[in-house]
């Protein structure tokens, strides 16, 4: 992992599952959460890769850790560094760290003189707060997280910055001249130092919170708040982005077909067909066609007939969802009637050649498991009947 640099700083972090893969654990967890104890375990220790800031005698400036230590739980870290990984007899520091043979506590023996300082729950350190500065090219972190009643402490996120950096720098060089005052100094502007420093990185990072193709922290939950993208539960994941991305231009066009039709289409994975009022006057008779024409599509210049297919979805979840849809993208004052297509053919219903309907050939029952009874009716009054429930379940006026 090569650090990354960040206002003038660079940083060592690790968040992902693989990060913490390539240190050393023993009764720990490591998962896409993080390091956690590893179950029943009461306590656990976990070593770090080693970093190499690639310059000698580099003063560390800043150690922060992320995570949850529920109840009486803790979590205490050791910092090592050296400006070298061989010990005595050419041995280094990777191969007693990678070494199975070896206990947690003969490996911290072994690397006893590189530790530089230890912390109780570090959730921000500043690595010089004592006199001496943790010093060294190489860094690498010992973290032992203990459990007490069953409550398991987790850390999601390392991060260590590097080199030291403070605001002494920025001084009359009167106020360098004592070591002890300076020191003292330099830790107390520190602290403000770390506000300025983190609201900094906030602001910075401010256009990366507003990319939808972001992911983790809910942030895509956020942004449909921001935007006030309505009925966000309806939607999965991949579809939140792509409302998020072409918010502007939907909400531009909202109460046409054409937003009516892509919102519709993004839900059911499907072809959308919509049938205005308008469109079946020309075909009016004032007979049997025009009253078929209006109990199909639009009885009234104020409705129009929403076509279209369950997809993958159920079809009484479908016909709720798509109604709140509906309702958000329609023109205001208008009558929307869903209509949820059904593969079969019915005389004087909703059957369109190559949508709902298709040509194929003849196949005769068989009990293989590939073929069905056809639906079918005899009789006027069955067949009303029949009619009437066909209707009613693929009829949704909003």
């Amino acid at each position: 992992m090569e650090p990354t640099v960040s206002l003038r700083k660079k940083y060592f972090v690790l968040n992902k599952e693989s990060d913490f893969r390539r240190g050393y654990g023993d009764n720990i967890r490591i998962g896409h959460d993080g390091l956690s104890l590893r179950s029943p375990a009461a306590a656990g220790v976990y070593y770090t890769r080693i970093f190499d800031s690639r310059e000698r005698r580099m003063a560390w400036h800043r150690l922060c850790l992320t995570g949850e230590m529920p109840g009486e739980s803790s979590c205490t870290v050791a910092v090592y560094t050296s400006d070298s990984l061989f010990l005595s007899n050419e041995v280094t520091v990777e191969e007693v760290l990678s070494d199975k043979r070896l206990t947690m506590n003969q490996k911290e023996e072994s690397l006893a003189c590189f530790c530089r300082a230890t912390y109780n729950i570090p959730k921000d350190i500043l690595l010089f707060s004592s006199e001496d500065s943790v010093e060294g090219r190489y860094l690498w972190l010992k973290i032992e997280l203990n459990t007490q009643a069953g409550q398991i402490p987790c850390i999601s996120r390392v991060q260590i910055y590097f080199p030291k950096q403070t605001w002494l720098s920025y001084l009359p060089e009167v106020y360098s001249a004592d070591r002890e005052s300076a020191s003292f100094l330099a830790r107390y502007l520190g602290i403000f130092q770390t506000f300025f420093d983190d609201m900094t990185e906030q602001i910075e990072g401010t256009p990366g919170l507003l990319n939808p193709a972001a992911k983790g922290d809910g942030m895509l939950l956020k942004l449909a708040d921001w935007l006030s993208i309505e009925n966000k539960e309806l939607w999965n994941e991949k579809q939140l982005v792509y409302l998020i991305g072409h918010a502007r231009r939907i909400r531009a066009c909202r109460g046409t077909v054409s937003c009516l039709k892509e919102l519709v289409s993004l839900y059911t994975q499907t072809s959308v067909f919509i049938v205005e009022y308008h469109q079946i006057c020309p075909f009016f008779d004032g007979r049997k066609r025009e009253r078929l024409l209006k109990r199909l599509y639009a009885r009234h210049r104020w409705e129009f007939a929403l076509l279209t297919s369950p997809g993958k979805n159920d079809v009484g979840n479908s016909l709720a969802a798509l109604a709140q849809i509906a309702r958000t993208a329609k023109p205001a004052h208008m009558e929307c009637r869903i209509v949820l297509l059904k593969p079969c053919i019915l005389l004087d219903h909703h059957s369109y050649l190559g949508i709902n309907s298709v040509l194929g050939r003849y196949r005769t029952l068989r009990l293989d498991g590939h073929s069905e009874l056809p639906f079918s009716v005899i009789g006027a009054k069955n067949t009303r009947k029949a009619d009437d429930r066909h209707e009613k379940s693929e009829l949704f006026p909003i």
